[in-house]
């Protein structure tokens, strides 16, 4: 690079050089006495306990990882990155490793060369705490860019999801509502209930790998490629045969998402489905305990075309209960690192079976359930249930 470096735009933003050339004094020593430093691959930048003689680092080109003293990955750095600044002013050791894990070229300021400079010139003490207090300010501000963007996908993504019940309800014998906790601000559980016509009723309950944006775009195309075939009335194995070749398109992420896929007739009670990678539901008939629904497990969506899926049939009678859920509920933990499990949901079910021809209650009782369960322990994963009572 030679001197080229001084006119890269990471170098001129910290040091806060003007179109015309002009900055700051206190900039001006502080670049007088940046020097460039290369590093190969699998070579520390800093290692962990060393003094901080050598001082600050800015990459300019290459990535390196953050490591603790135990080599646990903390961060990830590229270009425009800064290592070490605070060792130019504060004593100590360094307190994690940065090493190379391509080919790193950086501009150096030793600590001892700043320490001289600045001993004969206060300016660059200012400078340097100028050049934090924008970087720490540059930092924040994209911090929260990125956090209100989140939470604008987030209401985008809730958006698609029914949250009124009543129009489902004026059914014959039938209850229904559902409901999302996601485990970060966008999640990648998702459910939907619609009209395929007066008779006959679509609900589902899926689940995307991954998590947050990605898992949350994903998602929003497998629900709208499900309804969009679902309403055309073609058999419901018809519809996870296409969804799955159209999400295999393009799919360089290699997302997937497992998906249980219903139609009840309301006025015969048949319940036709599609099992497509997903935990089986839980039904109660007749007012008698639930259990766990006997069905067959095909493939996921999304990882490999052209796979077969098999319609199924069973009947909801008046009478009749089924939950749907994903994997957050009964792989939820507690403090302890214990599963909720599947007998802990069935357990759950069946000790409000006093409440279960009320969805509304009903499903508020198991929120309430797993939230016991877990005893303050973090939400490890999106928690999504969709209960129907006949």
């Amino acid at each position: 690079m030679e001197d080229q470096w001084r006119h890269l735009k990471i170098i001129k933003d910290f040091f806060q050089i003007q179109e015309d050339g002009q900055m700051p004094e206190g900039s001006r020593l502080l670049l007088d006495a940046t020097e460039l430093r290369s590093f190969k691959e699998g070579q520390d930048l800093v290692t962990v306990g060393n003094p901080p003689e050598d001082g600050m680092y800015i990459i300019l080109e290459g990535e390196a990882h953050v490591l603790t003293a135990d080599g646990a990955l903390i961060n990830e750095l590229g270009a425009g990155d800064v290592v070490g600044e605070l060792a130019l002013i504060k004593d100590g050791v360094r307190k994690a490793t940065v090493r190379a894990v391509t080919p790193v070229v950086c501009a150096n300021i030793a600590r001892t060369l700043f320490m001289e400079i600045a001993r004969t010139n206060h300016k660059v003490y200012g400078a340097l705490l100028e050049l934090l207090y924008t970087k720490t300010t540059r930092v924040v501000t994209e911090r929260e860019r990125l956090k209100s963007e989140l939470e604008i996908a987030s209401r985008i993504q809730t958006g698609f999801l029914p949250k009124s019940f009543e129009r489902f309800c004026r059914l014959p014998n039938v209850k229904i509502t559902a409901r999302m906790k996601p485990a970060k601000e966008v999640g990648g559980d998702f459910y939907d209930v619609f009209f395929i016509d007066e008779h006959r009723l679509c609900f589902l309950v899926a689940d995307v790998s991954g998590k947050g944006v990605p898992a949350a775009l994903f998602m929003t195309l497998a629900k709208t490629h499900i309804k969009n075939y679902m309403m055309l009335d073609m058999p419901v194995a018809d519809v996870a045969d296409l969804v799955n070749n159209r999400l295999n398109e393009d799919n360089e992420e290699e997302l997937f998402v497992t998906v249980f896929i219903c139609v009840l007739n309301t006025d015969t009670g048949e319940l036709k489905f599609v099992n497509a990678g997903h935990n089986k539901p839980f039904v109660s008939r007749d007012g008698e305990p639930f259990g766990q629904m006997d069905c067959k497990v095909d493939f996921v969506l999304g990882i490999m075309e052209d796979m077969p899926y098999r319609e199924q049939s069973a009947y909801l009678m008046p009478g009749d209960r089924i939950c749907l859920y994903t994997d957050g509920v009964t792989e939820a933990f507690d403090v302890d690192g214990k599963m909720f499990s599947d007998d802990g949901m069935e357990d759950a079910l069946n000790r409000h079976m006093a409440e279960a021809g009320e969805p509304e209650i009903f499903i508020e009782r198991l929120y309430e359930e797993v939230e016991a369960f877990t005893r303050g322990a973090p939400q490890s994963d999106d928690i999504t249930m969709v209960y129907l009572s006949r």
